[in-house]
């Protein structure tokens, strides 16, 4: 668990450096994106060069989705999204995504992307399943990277796949100086992330934000006004 509470708490102290002017015209809901959007950054920072890559997300929440936007801003060819909830899909293809699958009703879809030893160079894996995990690897190319954002326990690795088709699994936690990116990004409006932002509450409906933001059916990123 984080070690220091989040921005909930009564007071936070943030350093100068920590600290980077928002655009005119770029408003505080869209600036509120930076954080997690600095998060897929170091994702992808981890991952190396994606410039004419193929690339696979597994999962599209707001991480997924973000990781989309990032992939995208460096440079891959082609991206395809996969997730269990079509509503969800469709916030991944208005963020960039080529190619959506719903690994819940069309799997097979996603499974013809294993042909001739895999398809993609590398994967961002947002969702924490095990399944995701495990058919990611199928569909990697050999020396494909497997970038783990997404939190689920334990899992199973098929470690003959890892092994003999030379998998890089890398693991990606928060970031730093990737945040000043983020912010630089949406300034420059290189990245547009208002088609994620469901809905704005005012703080005496914080109840019905967090029932909200816990719909996947209904909602990607929810915000509270302060």
């Amino acid at each position: 668990m984080p070690h220091i509470q989040g921005a909930f708490r009564q007071r936070l102290i943030a350093e100068s450096w920590q600290c980077h002017k928002v655009a005119d015209g770029v408003s505080i809901n869209e600036a509120a994106f930076a954080e997690p959007f600095a998060v897929t950054l170091h994702a992808v920072n981890r991952a190396g060069s994606l410039l004419g890559k193929k690339v696979l997300v597994t999962g599209c929440g707001p991480i997924g989705a973000l990781c989309i936007l990032a992939a995208r801003a460096h440079g891959a060819q082609e991206i395809v999204a996969t997730d269990v909830m079509d509503a969800v899909l469709d916030k991944a293809r208005a963020v960039g995504a080529d190619r959506t699958i719903n690994v819940a009703t069309n799997g097979e879809a996603l499974s013809a992307y294993s042909a001739n030893k895999g398809s993609f160079d590398v994967m961002f894996e947002a969702s924490g399943n095990e399944r995701a995990v495990r058919s990611g690897l199928e569909v990697l190319k050999p020396r494909g990277i497997l970038m783990q954002l997404g939190l689920g326990g334990d899992v199973s690795i098929p470690q003959n796949l890892v092994v003999s088709k030379e998998i890089d699994m890398r693991g990606t936690f928060r970031f730093h100086e990737e945040f000043a990116l983020a912010v630089s990004l949406i300034n420059q409006r290189r990245v547009d992330v208002k088609p994620l932002l469901t809905e704005i509450f005012a703080l005496d409906d914080a109840v019905e934000a967090f029932d909200t933001a816990g719909d996947r059916s209904r909602s990607m990123k929810v915000q509270i006004a302060f």
